[in-house]
């Protein structure tokens, strides 16, 4: 081989390795831990300014989600929302609690919602409960966590690690770690 047709070869060659690396969409990233691997960016279908999303029991609508904005991703049913307002309501369509959390990750198909940072739920008969994640299921009608919370609900306090409750904060059950001061004793000797 001549000296030409080897320089030949070698600006074949980057010309053809510059090509290939110039061939990318923008739309793909390499995984860091599969670094031969191409990873899809996901992308929201939908982004919401100042957005409600209505949860519905068949025709019952059970909840209003009110959010400074919401993306949608309709293949995995998912909507993530910022700064969230959620009111719950009963098969009569009262109000019967509201909730206000940072963040919040909602799939409509099967009525779920969980929410996390600075959460307060307000009921209608002025409980109050404080924590920094809660999942809320509507078809066990249930609100749960694993974290802190502290609740005040008629004068007493409770508080501890886990719950599990229904959305009006009626029938409540503290996992592990349970304090609390009570306004009345009469309350437990009845």
């Amino acid at each position: 081989m001549t000296r030409r047709t080897i320089d030949i070869l070698i600006i074949g060659f980057f010309a053809t390795l510059l090509a290939l690396t110039g061939c990318s969409t923008g739309d793909d990233i390499k995984s860091a831990d599969q670094p031969d691997s191409t990873v899809a960016i996901v992308r929201p279908d939908q982004m919401l300014l100042n957005a409600r999303i209505t949860l519905y029991d068949g025709s019952l609508r059970t909840t209003d989600l009110f959010a400074d904005s919401i993306e949608k991703y309709e293949k995995s049913d998912s909507s993530l929302a910022w700064n969230l307002i959620v009111h719950f309501f009963d098969s009569l369509g009262q109000e019967v609690s509201n909730l206000e959390a940072d963040s919040g990750l909602v799939r409509e198909k099967t009525n779920f919602m969980e929410v996390f940072g600075n959460v307060v739920v307000r009921t209608s008969d002025s409980a109050v409960l404080h924590t920094e994640q809660l999942a809320y299921n509507a078809e066990l009608d249930s609100i749960t966590t694993d974290k802190f919370v502290h609740i005040v609900q008629q004068g007493d306090t409770i508080k501890g690690y886990g719950m599990v409750a229904d959305k009006e904060l009626k029938k409540i059950r503290i996992l592990r770690q349970v304090t609390g001061t009570l306004k009345s004793s009469k309350q437990i000797l009845d």
